[in-house]
Order: structure tokens, then sequence, then C-alpha cells
């Protein structure tokens, strides 16, 4: 006997019949003539002669297969082996109805033979139509079309075979007369949707089965179907609307689907021949409208200089890539410099985005060049004038470059939209100057998966292109088409015209099967139907013509990539998978990494058109055929690549480590996302890191991993400046908290929102039920930071040594903490409290140290903040200049920052310095933009400052009563708000302008109550200021001297120049006014006068002027 017999046989679990194949002298080479009658007649039942007929179909299949089997390689991994996936199929459940009335005529022999010929006839009619028989079931099977090797024809062979079926089971009951008694017929059930193939068994024991919902939706309509009658689903019908006639019948309801079933009855299968449709295309054909639009438009670009943007959208695969290369290639022809971007939806590394892409391009950066490369470019850009020098900060960020210590506190200091605003200036300032030179051509991609801050860039691009040699093309899907109409008025009515691709004629379309194929060919006819004008699926399917497969035309993109996909060696096959897990866009390297080899190259992924190249990586053909190819994999399979390709980028990118641990459902992402939050928010990408917040949120279920993310969340809205939905989402983690340590971190961050929306008690109460739980836990940094913002709330609110306490406590703690920027806050905090108190020299010690802590460790934010206080208390120490020249070093940051509250400050303290220093315009100017900040902010307990400054900026224009109406207003917010920040100085100034005896003491009489209660400083130095002159043009001399003698008990801890000044002035004017012209008197009136011209008090020279007049002295 033979011995490869006996091992085949056993093998497939047949080994008894080993025996009759050694009597019959059967050996390998005899195998495929045998038949079914040859093994009945070897006495072999039903079942084992089906599996052996099988065996040796599949043997011969093996030997006409010039692709190499895929029994055993070593190299592959077990999902390879034994792969199981996911594929668009149609599902068919055939069984004979009328068997139970055989068995009353006949034998049990008998019967089987009848009915095993009427499975067979079945049989035959699924693989005559490429379908694969996966099971047995009693009188039936089971079938599917489509696998293992995908076609897009599947339903199409999936109706041809039940069509053949029911004939060929017809036409065997006419045949037999014990079947056309039985009235023995068959009916069937068809379902097109996606399955899991599983591959059973291996080499010559191979198998395939498929699982899925799609498997019992088919079953119940073979369940439900009539005898002899074919019942389809609509989704089947679908796919071979074309080649079918059908009829509707009554929805059928199937357990586990919510909405019946829509079910028609198969009438007819219409030929090929007999089949129509529309047409299509390969090379560039077609287009010549759209190549004349853009010809004009490239002529008055290059004649006149006056550039514009293309939009090119249209359906997937309609050819919009390819027309922008041919647009590309007219421009490059004409002299152009060409640029290229592409979106991505997913799968983008480190200065790999559309716009940084853009970028490295314009300055000749090569793809994948290390920090020495990109740092030698940007000096280069700098040095040959792309930029100006305040620029460099911004082409630093978009290069992932690191900022020099000067460059980093400036960036530190800006919030994130006045950064966005700066980096999406770069861009169009480049290209603009290199257009002088020579023009420029720029081409993004698939903007459709564009992100706001990408759609921002573009449309600054977009309106800059229009007076320069420049064209901006532009490519979009339908569907998620992102310029909208807010976007194009964001372009401020930019040359803008927008290309919407529809399918190629059928000219066009045999042009492009021309290079393919003879289009007499009878495939040509198919290939132009199947398509539709896509010129994509057009192109595939020329294809897979040229590589010699009739079988299996694709009707959808997916099955007919995948069907490329199948005939793939099995190692280029698993690249092409893993690749897909990489994204779009994948380097060679990280490939390698997930094959665990180290010398893929992709050659044969290159020669199938299913990528190419792209720099030194490789981008997918098509987007779609990444997709699809990524739809293929087993969730498992997913994971396991996704887990992988996380490992490798956890070396080196951190969000695309996020995102692959998100693809394998892996319990670290969370965690993974806010990291690479953090890393963003370290970098001032705030969209970046708050979109990366989202991520995380979007896949996290652990309540910890939400929380923390949350408050991520919160603590990014808020230095966003959207505190309404900071607070928001502060409450939700508050909400959702399981302890007290997630309580109290949503307790400080509501805390920090409640300051900015100066509901300062309740932020008050917030930290006193967070701080026990700070201590109990011994929680350092977060007790300094928890310290820090008391102090912060304090403030506003003259708690004065509450404020000192606190912040000296929050010192404390951040250097227990080894906290620079936290040490940096206390000390700013300090200064805070020494201000509230009214000790302006040791305020001004602990701003300096603020600062130059702050400035010394590039901690901006810090810097900028404190800068307007420290310009404050030297102004308070006779430095009127000096102050107002901090005040506008602060306010000049705190515009490139785009912060308004500092600039809100900012504004104040030149407010306060113009008022003495007698510049009104100044005053007045700065007066209504501190009014215009606190507006912009809702900081209600602001505004009555900038309504103080611009009353004094009309007095002292001589319009009293709009002053006085304005003080009015602004005396009715303290009230409303709490007076002990602003009430007293606004009312001393209101006394001032009052028209009558009556109205000026009750103001008088107001303010003077409200600093018994306590308050802020600036309260009672103004208060005493604004009411000495009002009663000094009132000549109340004894009361003028009451009111010096106050500020000076008030200062007597720490006397300061400017409050030292107007009380002498007080004092020497209330002794001239009452009669005094001795010559100490005097003299210290020209004193003060003198004084005033050389510090700056101007505004307190007429009084002092008057009075040395009126004593007969001369300037």
């Amino acid at each position: 006997m033979s011995k490869e017999i006996a091992k085949w046989l056993k093998g497939l679990g047949l080994a008894k019949y080993a025996g009759l194949f050694d009597e019959q002298e059967i050996d390998l080479a005899a195998l495929p003539e045998l038949d079914e009658t040859d093994l009945k007649e070897l006495g072999i039942p039903l079942g084992p002669r089906k599996k052996i007929l099988k065996a040796i179909a599949g043997l011969e299949g093996a030997e006409r297969s010039q692709a190499p089997t895929h029994d055993s390689d070593a190299s592959l991994a077990a999902w390879e082996r034994m792969p199981g996936e996911r594929k668009p199929v149609t599902m068919l459940f055939a069984d004979i109805t009328g068997s139970t009335a055989l068995t009353e005529k006949l034998d049990a022999e008998e019967t089987h033979d009848l009915l095993y010929g009427a499975t067979q006839r079945m049989c035959a009619s699924v693989e005559n139509n490429r379908g694969t028989v996966c099971r047995f079931m009693g009188d039936g099977v089971m079938a599917m079309f489509g696998a293992p090797l995908a076609s897009e024809h599947h339903a199409v062979d999936a109706c041809q075979a039940a069509w053949e079926m029911q004939q060929a089971i017809g036409d065997y009951s006419k045949q037999i007369p014990a079947l056309r008694e039985s009235g023995i017929r068959i009916r069937v059930g068809l379902h097109s949707g996606e399955v899991v193939v599983l591959t059973v068994g291996e080499g010559e024991k191979i198998e395939y089965d498929a699982s899925g919902p799609t498997v019992p939706v088919a079953a119940r309509l073979e369940q439900a179907a009539q005898p002899g009658a074919i019942y389809l689903s609509a989704a089947t019908r679908e796919l071979a609307e074309s080649r079918i006639e059908v009829g509707p019948l009554q929805s059928l309801s199937v357990k586990g689907i919510s909405e019946p079933l829509a079910v028609f009855a198969l009438r007819r299968v219409i030929s090929a021949e007999e089949s129509t449709s529309p047409a299509r295309s390969t090379p560039f054909v077609g287009r010549r409208a759209e190549l004349n639009q853009f010809r004009g438009i490239l002529d008055t670009c290059l004649e006149y200089g006056q550039g514009q943007t293309v939009y090119v959208r249209g359906e997937p695969g309609i050819g919009k890539t390819r027309l922008t290369e041919e647009f590309v290639c007219m421009g490059a022809a004409r002299g152009m410099k060409c640029h290229r971007g592409l979106v991505l939806d997913f799968g983008v590394g480190k200065g790999q985005d559309a716009i940084r892409a853009l970028l490295r391009s314009l300055l000749g950066i090569g793809p994948g060049a290390g920090k020495d490369a990109r740092l030698r470019a940007a000096q280069a850009a700098m040095d040959d004038g792309l930029l100006e020098s305040d620029q460099q900060v911004y082409l630093n960020d978009l290069l992932d470059l690191p900022q020099a210590t000067e460059l980093r506190a400036l960036y530190d200091a800006m919030d994130n939209a006045t950064r966005n605003e700066g980096k999406q200036q770069v861009v169009p300032e480049i290209v603009d100057r290199l257009s002088s030179t020579r023009p420029v051509l720029l081409l993004v991609e698939d903007i459709h998966w564009a992100d706001a801050l990408t759609l921002a860039h573009l449309a600054r691009l977009t309106k800059s292109v229009v007076d320069c040699a420049v064209l901006l093309l532009m490519t979009s899907r339908v569907e998620g088409d992102p310029l909208d109409q807010r976007w194009r008025s964001s372009t401020e009515g930019s040359p803008l015209l927008t290309i919407d691709l529809g399918p190629l004629r059928k000219q066009e379309s045999l042009e492009l099967i021309e290079g393919f194929i003879d289009s007499s060919d009878p495939l040509a006819r198919d290939c132009l139907e199947r398509a539709a004008g896509n010129p994509l699926f057009l192109e595939q399917l020329l294809r897979n013509a040229r590589e010699g497969t009739r079988e299996g035309l694709p009707d959808s993109i997916q099955s007919l990539v995948l069907a490329r996909m199948d005939r793939l060696e099995p190692e280029d096959k698993r690249a092409l998978q893993a690749a897909s897990v990489i994204g779009q866009r994948f380097n060679g390297d990280v490939l390698c990494h997930l094959l665990d080899t180290t010398d893929y190259d992709c050659q044969a992924l290159l020669e199938h058109n299913l990528v190419r190249t792209e720099g030194t990586g490789y981008l997918f053909a098509h987007a779609l055929i990444q997709e699809c190819v990524y739809s293929s994999l087993l969730k498992r399979q997913r994971g396991e690549l996704h887990r992988k390709a996380a490992h490798w980028y956890s070396r080196s990118d951190s969000a695309l480590h996020a995102e692959h641990l998100a693809g394998a459902e892996d319990d670290e992402a969370p965690g993974a996302f806010l990291a690479a939050a953090r890393e963003q928010l370290e970098q001032f990408r705030f969209e970046r890191a708050l979109h990366l917040t989202d991520r995380g949120l979007a896949v996290a279920s652990a309540q910890s991993d939400r929380h923390r993310l949350n408050i991520l969340k919160g603590e990014l809205l808020h230095d966003l400046g959207n505190i309404d939905s900071s607070i928001d989402i502060y409450r939700e983690a508050l909400e959702q908290a399981d302890d007290d340590v997630q309580r109290c971190e949503s307790w400080i961050g509501l805390a920090a929102g409640m300051r900015v929306a100066t509901d300062y008690e309740a932020g008050l109460e917030l930290l006193d039920k967070a701080e026990p739980v700070v201590v109990k836990h011994n929680l350092t940094l977060k007790l300094a930071r928890l310290l820090h913002l008391r102090g912060n709330l304090h403030f506003p609110l003259g708690n004065v040594e509450a404020c000192r306490e606190a912040h000296q406590s929050a010192l404390d703690y951040a250097r227990a903490a080894q906290s620079l920027e936290f040490e940096a806050r206390a000390l700013g905090g300090l200064g805070d409290a020494a201000y509230v108190r009214g000790r302006m020299r040791t305020a001004n010690d602990h701003y300096n140290n603020c600062v130059e802590l702050s400035r010394k460790h590039g901690l901006g934010r810090v810097e900028m903040a404190h800068l307007p206080m420290w310009g404050f208390t030297l102004m308070y120490l006779g430095d009127l200049r000096g102050g107002m020249s901090a005040a506008f070093t602060a306010l000049d940051a705190a515009r490139k920052a785009g912060d308004q509250r500092v600039q809100m400050n900012a504004e104040g303290c030149i407010c306060h310095t113009a008022t003495d220093l007698c510049e009104y315009e100044l005053l007045e100017l700065h007066a209504e933009h501190q009014m215009a900040c606190a507006l912009a902010l809702g900081s209600r307990t602001w505004q009555p400052t900038g309504l103080l400054w611009k009353a004094m900026a009309l007095q002292r224009r001589g319009r009293n009563s709009e002053a006085r109406e304005l003080l009015m207003q602004a005396a009715s917010i303290a009230r409303e708000v709490g007076q002990a920040f602003n009430a007293g100085r606004v009312l001393g100034a209101l006394a001032l302008v009052s028209d009558d005896e009556e109205a000026r003491d009750a103001a008088l009489e107001e303010g003077e109550a409200v600093l018994r209660k306590g308050a802020v400083s600036h309260n009672y130095l103004w208060f005493y200021r604004f009411g000495m002159d009002a009663l000094i043009s009132a000549c109340e001399w004894q009361r003028v001297e009451a009111y010096a003698d106050a500020l000076e008990d008030y200062t007597r801890a720490e006397p300061l120049p400017w409050s030292d000044f107007f009380i002498d002035r007080g004092r020497a004017l209330a002794a001239f006014g009452q009669g005094s012209r001795a010559p100490a008197t005097i003299k210290k009136l020209e004193d003060l006068r003198d004084q005033a011209h050389r510090d700056g008090f101007r505004a307190t020279l007429p009084a002092l002027e008057e009075a040395l007049s009126r004593a007969g002295v001369g300037a």
C-alpha cells in the first residue's frame, strides 16, 4: 500500500479506508481521476465520500495554483496560519423539502442515495459560482460567497448559484419518478454582510466556516422561504441589483434585529451581456473642463502675480488625487515650486501633519530630518529674512524645536489663542517671501479630516495667497466637507474656486481601460459596468484583470481591495494588514517591528500598487485601501498589532502611543492619553491637549481614569478662558468622585474658576473643604496650590492677614515640594499680601524676587502676571515713570500672550500713573481699554476701576457731570459685588466731583465707613488723596489735616514717598489756607512744587502754584 495514500487518508480522519485504496492499487497520481461513482463502488459511505472528493479538489487546485502553499511557514504568526478574517460575503442556506415522503416509499439506502444526488447538485451550483460549502446540515447546505478569497461579485454569484440550484433540483426531480412523485424541492435564503471567516485545519485538511450576525439572518430567510423559492435580503438585492429581478414580500421578524427585515423573492438572474451600466477609466483621462479652468488660473497667477485657492471636492475614489497631480505637473512645467501636505485621520507622527509638512518642505527639510537639521533650516530661514525676529518662537514650535529660555518665558506667558495666531502667520509669511523669487504651488489633500487648527491655518493661507504668485490646492470628500459658511467667511471673500468632480464619462473610461487591456475585451465591459465612473474602482478592477484574475470581479471597493490582498504571498499579506494598523502613512522600521523582522522591504506591496513611497516612508495608494485592509482584521489581531505599535511609539510619540493603545482597547489607553495631553500642555498647545483629553475620555471606562482626565480638561478649559465650561467639568468630576482626594481636586479646580468669576466667598468655602483632605494625605504640591489660591481669593476681599498667611504657607510648601513655579507664585502672592496691607516696600521686594526667579527659569506667565503689581509698588515708592514703564512692559507681554486679566491690571497701573503725571489723553485711552477687558472677562469686581479712571479723565477736562455719572455707576457696582476692592477710592473720587456739599459729605462719610470695615490698601491711599483734594476745593482745612493725619497713620509702618508727598501737600495747603504765611510754610510749598516737577506729580501743581502766587512767590 502506498504510504503517501495512507498518510493522506489519515490526515482526513479516514484511515480505516486505506485498505480499500491499497486493494485497488490507488496511489496519489490516481486520485485526481476518482469521481463519485468510483468511491461509491469502493463501498465508501456518503459522508466520507464527500470529504474525499473535496480533498481531491483541493489537491487539484493546489497543483494549478502558482502560489506557494500556506501550510506551515514557521515565520508566520499563529493568526496567519489560522487566520480568521472579517470579510463582506453573501451567505446561502439551502434545504430540501419533501424528503419525508421519500421514506414512506423507499428504504433508507435508496432515500440516502437520492438525497445525496440532490445535495451533490446543490454543492456543484455553489462551487460553479465561486462559492464555498461550509457545512452540511441534515438535508441542506450552508455556503458563502466572497470568502476565503474576497470577491465584489459575491452577491451576484450567490444569486446565480441559488438560481442554478433550483433549476438543477427541478431537472433532477423530473429524471427520477420517486422524486417527482414526492414533490421534492428546495428553498434558499440569501443575506449579505460581514462575517468572520474561519479557517479550520491546515494543508490538505483545510476547511472554511463563517460566523457572525449575517449567518443566522440567511438561515432565517431560508426557513421562511416557500418550497422552490429564493428569498434574499435588501442588502443582497442592493449589491446585485444590476443583475437580478426581484419581487417584494412581506417583511420578516428576525430574532436579535429590532426592525422587521425587508424580504424579496428572486425572480430572475440577468446575464452579464444583458446588464448595462455607466462607464469609467485609469492613466489620466478626461477632466478637460477642469484642466482648462486651472490653466486659466495658472496663467493669471504667473502673469499678474495674483494667487488663488482651488478646492477639489468629490466622493472617495472619484479622482481628486489624480487630478491635483496633473495640476501639480502643469504648475511645475511652468516653473512653480510645489509643496505638499496631507491631512490624515490617524497615524500622524511628529512633524507630519499637513501644515508642518508644508513648512518643512518650504524650508527644504527632508522627511525624518533630525533636530540639528531642523535647527539649521530654522536659522537659515531667519538669516534669509523669511520671517521677522519675533516670529522665531512660532517657527520653533512648528518645527518641534526647543525654545531658548528667553523665548520659552515669552511663549509661557502667551495665551493659546495668541500662540495659534502667531503660528498661523508663519507659513503665509514664508510663502509670500519665497514667491517673490519663484512662484509657489501648495497642495493639501484630504482636508475632510482636518481639525479646527488646520482649517484655521488654511483659511489664513487662502487669504494670504491673493496678492502673490502662489496657488493653493485643497482636496476633500463631499461627506465631511469642512469648508462651511463660517470658514468661508473667515477668508474675507478671498477667491476660492470649487471643483466638484463627478463620474468619468464612458468614453473617458474606455480611454483609461486601453492602458490595461483591449477595450473590446468582454472583460472591459464588465469593468465599465461595475466601476460606474469611479476612477479608483475602475483602476483596481483593471489591475485585477491585468493580473490574470477574471473571477470574483469586485462590486465594492472593500471586496475589490481584499480580493487583491488575498493574492499576496502570506508574509506580504500580513505586512499589508500590519501596515493598515499603523495608519495611512507608515515607516518601514515601524512595520518591521510589528512583523518581528528587520528586513521587510514592501517591494511586493509597491509592485501590486497597494502602497507608494512617500519620502523615506510609505503611503497607502488610497485611504480606502488602508480602511478596507484594516477592516479585514479580527479585533484580536488588531489588538495585538496595535499593542506592538504602541510599544514602538512609546519611545518617540506619546500621542500615537495612546492612539494605538486605544486601538488595542488596552486599559492603559486613558492614562496614555492623559500623559500625551500633559506633554502638549507643557508645549502650550492647549487645543491639541484638549483633543487628546477628549480622546482619553472617549475610551475611559474606569472611574479613576475619567476623573483624572476630567480634572485636566477643567484645567485646560480654564487656561483657554472658557471658565463656565471649566466649572461645569469640575462639577461633573465632583459628582462622579469616588473618594475625598478626587473630591478635593474638583473643589480646588472649582475654586480657581470662582476666582475668575469673582465669586470669592464661594471659592474660599470650597478650599476650606479641600484643605483637610490635602493635609490628611500629605499632598504637599496640592497644598501649595490650594494656599496660593486661597491667598488670591482673600486679596480682592481685603482680608489682609489671611492673604499674607496663606501665601507664606504656600511658599513654605512650594519649597518643600521643590516646585519653582509655585515658589515664584507664592513670592508674588506674598507681594500681594503686603500690597493689601499697604506695605509697598515689602511688596516691592517680594515682586522683585518673584520676577527674577521667573525670568531665570523661563516662567513667563508667572513673571507677566506680577509685572503690573511691581509697577504699582514703584509708583508708590515715588518712581512714577518707572511704574508706568513696568506697566507698559507688562501690557505688551499680555497683549502678545493674549492674557486679558494681566492686560486689565497693566492698564490700571498706567491709569494710576497717568493721573499723577497729568497725561489725560493717555489716561482716558487706557481707562477705556481696562473697561473693555473687564467686560470681556465678565469681571464685575474690576468694572468700577475703569469707570473711575475714565471719570478722572473727564473731570480733569471740566466735564464734571459726566464724570459724576460714571462714578455713581461705579459706586453702585462696588456696593453690589463687595466694597473691599474698589469702593473706598471710588467714593473718594465721587466726593471730588460732587457739585454740592451734601453729596460730597455723603460720599466721604460712606467711604470712611468702608475703610473702617477693612479694604485693599489702594482704597486708603486714594480715598484720602481724593478726599483731601475735595476738601481743599471746599476750603475745609481742618478736615484736610485730619485726612492727612489718617493717611500718615495708615502708612506709618512703611512710609511711602507717594503718600508722604500728599500728606505734606495737604498739611501745607491747609496751613496756608488758614492764614499762615510763615517762611516755613512758604518754603514747604516751594519744596512741594519743585518735587512735583521733579518726580512728575504734575496733577498737584495747580493748587500749589495758586497758593504761592497768592503769597507773591514766582515760579
